[in-house]
C-alpha cells in the first residue's frame, strides 16, 4: 500500500500511522502494552510494517531504516527484522507499545533484544552485533565473502559462486530497536539517530519523550 498524496507525505503517514494504531487497538489505546509472546511479536510489526514507509526503525548501534517484513528466523527463539536490502536477527524479549492521547504521532513501539550468541570466533565482547554471510539458513560464513562474490576454488581451480540463496545479515547480541512513525518528530530530529534509546531503560526512554512533548508546546 502507498500513502496516497505525495505532495502531503507528512500528514498522511501519520494519519495512517494513527488509523493503524486504532486498528490494534479498537477497544481502546492504552498508555502502554506490552507482549512476550513471538508470534504476537511477529504479528504487531508486521502491521505496522505491512504500508509503505509507514514505520521508522532507529537501531541500538545508531542509524534507522523503514521496517518492511517480520518473520521468524531459522535460528531458534529467534526473528528477522527486514528493512530494505538488510536483515538483522534478534532474539525477542518484549515488544512494548507507547502511547500519548493528545500527540499520537508521538507513539512508539520499543523492541527489547538479548540472547543470540556470537558466530565469529574471539569477537570482540563489547560489541552487540556481527556482520556475516549467509549461504543458507543457518550456515554462516565471514561477511567478505559476500563482498568477494564466491566461497573458494574447487579442485580445478574454478570459482565456486555464492549461491542464488546466500545474503549478508547481521545479528544482534542485544540491544533495543525503537519503530516511530516515518515522519514523527522523532525521527525528524537527526540527532536522535545516535541511539540514545539504547542507553536509557524503557521507562527512562518514555520520560524522555514525555518531556521532549511538553518542551515543544511549551515552545509553540
Amino acid at each position: 500500500m502507498e500513502l496516497s498524496d505525495r505532495g502531503d507525505l507528512k500528514a498522511d503517514n501519520l494519519i495512517v500511522w494513527e488509523k493503524t494504531i486504532r486498528e490494534l487497538f479498537p477497544m481502546a489505546i492504552p498508555n502502554n502494552c506490552k507482549w512476550k509472546d513471538m508470534d504476537s511479536i511477529i504479528s504487531v510489526l508486521n502491521k505496522i510494517s505491512s504500508i509503505n514507509s509507514l514505520a521508522h526503525t532507529l537501531f541500538p548501534v545508531g542509524g534507522g531504516h523503514d521496517l518492511v517484513e517480520v518473520e521468524k528466523s531459522f535460528e531458534k527463539g529467534s526473528i528477522e527484522l527486514r528493512t530494505p536490502h538488510s536483515v538483522r536477527i534478534v532474539k525477542p524479549k518484549v515488544l512494548e507499545f507507547n502511547y500519548f492521547p493528545t500527540h499520537i504521532d508521538w507513539a512508539y513501539f520499543r523492541l527489547e533484544t538479548g540472547g543470540l550468541k556470537p558466530f565469529t570466533p574471539n569477537l570482540d565482547l563489547s560489541l552487540i552485533k556481527e556482520k556475516l554471510t549467509e549461504i543458507e539458513p543457518g550456515r554462516y560464513v565471514e561477511k567478505e565473502i559476500w563482498e568477494k562474490g564466491y566461497l573458494g576454488y574447487d579442485k580445478n581451480g574454478y570459482r565456486i559462486l555464492l549461491p542464488k540463496s546466500a545474503r549478508k545479515i547481521s545479528r544482534y547480541f542485544k540491544g533495543s530497536f525503537v519503530i516511530f512513525a516515518q515522519n514523527s518528530l522523532y525521527n525528524k530530529n537527526h540527532v536522535t539517530y545516535d541511539a540514545r534509546h539504547d542507553k536509557m531503560n524503557s521507562k527512562k526512554f518514555r520520560q524522555y519523550i514525555e518531556k521532549s512533548i511538553l518542551n515543544l508546546s511549551s515552545n509553540s
